[in-house]
């Protein structure tokens, strides 16, 4: 991830780069916006790592922006962590005290569950 001024400048980052750019934007433009970080449901394996989005208060109600995949108000965004910014919705963080090796591993799997009504 870098800077969002830095991404503009060389048009090109990650989705936390394209929604921190979305943001500014945004609020330059006086509108409320905020980051939101978790996963895309998909039936491949395509989407497996985290991946974030943002969300404009627009007529009375937060839109959903994925710049990214060029997506407006999509079906298949699992929310975990909104925020400010990357650093407040940050879908894993802190500090690691002391020595040795370590590796951290993880997996996603997302299945749609049916909803009682």
């Amino acid at each position: 991830m870098v800077p969002a001024r830095e991404a503009w400048r060389v048009g090109s980052g990650v989705c936390q780069d394209h929604v921190h750019v979305m943001l500014g934007c945004a609020r330059l433009m006086g509108l409320p916006g905020r980051y939101v970080s978790g996963y895309l449901h998909s039936d491949d394996e395509t989407h497996l790592a985290s991946h974030a989005w943002a969300e404009i208060y627009l007529d009375g109600a937060w839109q959903t922006f994925d710049v990214t995949n060029n997506l407006i108000q999509p079906t298949h965004h699992i929310r975990l962590a909104i925020g400010m910014d990357y650093l407040d919705a940050c879908p894993i963080r802190g500090i690691r005290c002391g020595g040795g090796e370590e590796v951290m591993d993880a997996s996603v799997e997302v299945q749609y569950a049916p909803i009682d009504q």
